[in-house]
């Protein structure tokens, strides 16, 4: 368990720009330690990345003011994959390839960051995942952890609210071309069969497409109970456009729980439903360890950035907390070291409690999402979770 030291300096402070690079320092036990980060900053998942950025370039600046880690500062190197699976994985291996990195924070672009995994290990880095990646999940790559609630657990959490609701039936719709909206659409498929909900559309996307209304249509003609979206980007936003006057409950991921969703998507984007981590709605939270976490990260962002922080930031300051505290507990910034502190981490984040372990490099469970609603353009907690926030949340 790391200390609550700790776990304050990294989510507190002012947000600052310290994203650069050093030739002294490292793993030895001298000078700066060395983070690579890599993001989308630009193209379609630019939201994703900006969110990471401003969050991760906050955390680091905090905890350096507080003293460091081990009495070192932290310096970040962030690199822009460009929404490009190659562009990404050529960006990490430069870093993974560098031996004064401790670590890398790999794309929130799903499948930038589950290509990167074999680099990871070749190279023997630690690397937390900014996006959900499946396949990071069961610790069978020793060295690649993720950092945000994969989608078996997002899709989980979204049909067990389906089914408090009551809701017989479902059709989802997913981007074809993209890791993260595949296995999110299985994993719901299967889940929703356990729970005797009938999935009566499954089709998917292409997300770069601009003119979804041939996937509406479908939807309307299948007259579902609800209609679950799995992508990330533009496409989530002209389908909700598209969808307006369908009459059906439109459910999207926490890839829209950012106002870079609601914004573009105007009016048409009030009422629908989301899964969010626990800490989008963090505001209507009860008082506890978790809204102090949260709390603590939110109000130097809200000094700087003046709107409450999107999914993005929350899992961009949740990384550098994890690796702030695997070197802590390491005792050291030898990569081998922090690896092995990884893999038996126990701390809460403002995204919920992560707990690692040799099988599990994932360690969130349902506890960590929300279920949330766009009211008057900003994010609320549905009934279903304010209930579930007064019993079941991660301490």
């Amino acid at each position: 368990m790391i200390s609550t030291r700790l776990t304050a300096l990294t989510v507190a402070g002012a947000l600052s720009l310290t994203a650069c690079a050093s030739a002294d320092g490292g793993t030895d036990g001298s000078g700066p330690i060395k983070i690579g980060v890599v993001v989308p900053l630009t193209g379609p998942y630019s939201p994703l990345g900006t969110g990471d950025k401003a969050a991760i370039e906050q955390a680091v600046d905090a905890i350096n003011d507080a003293g460091g880690v081990l009495g070192r500062d932290l310096e970040v190197t962030i690199k822009d994959d460009k929404t490009d699976v190659p562009q990404s994985v050529t960006e990490f291996n430069q870093l993974a390839a560098d031996p004064s990195y401790t670590a890398i924070l790999s794309s929130s672009f799903v499948s930038a960051s589950t290509a990167a995994g074999p680099s990871a290990e070749s190279n023997k880095i630690p690397t937390i995942a900014l996006g959900p990646v499946s396949a990071f999940a069961d610790g069978s790559n020793p060295y690649a952890f993720t950092g945000v609630a994969i989608p078996e657990v997002y899709a989980q959490a979204m049909v067990d609210y389906l089914a408090a609701q009551d809701y017989d039936t479902i059709a989802v719709g997913y981007s074809g071309d993209d890791v993260y909206g595949e296995l999110g659409n299985d994993a719901t498929v299967d889940a929703a069969e356990e729970a005797g909900i009938d999935v009566v559309l499954d089709e998917s996307f292409d997300q770069s497409a601009t003119d979804f209304t041939p996937l509406v249509s479908k939807v309307k003609d299948a007259a579902p109970d609800a209609f679950l979206v799995w992508g990330a980007g533009p496409a989530p936003v002209i389908i909700t456009q598209q969808f307006a006057d369908s009459g059906i409950p439109l459910l999207m991921t926490g890839a829209q729980a950012s106002q870079l969703y609601v914004e573009p998507a105007g009016d048409a984007a009030e009422g629908v439903t989301l899964t969010s981590s626990i800490a989008v709605p963090g505001r209507e939270l009860p008082d506890g360890p978790l809204k102090a976490v949260i709390d603590e990260f939110t109000g130097p962002w809200l000094e700087a950035q003046d709107t409450y922080p999107p999914q993005f930031a929350f899992d961009g300051v949740t990384a550098v907390q994890l690796l702030a505290a695997a070197i802590e507990e390491a005792g050291s910034a030898d990569r081998e070291a922090v690896r092995d502190a990884l893999e038996s981490l126990d701390v809460l984040t403002p995204t919920g409690r992560f707990t690692f372990s040799a099988d599990d490099h994932a360690g969130l469970d349902t506890d960590a999402v929300a279920i949330v609603e766009v009211v008057d353009g900003d994010f609320k907690a549905t009934p279903y979770s304010r209930d579930r926030f007064e019993t079941d949340l991660p301490e």
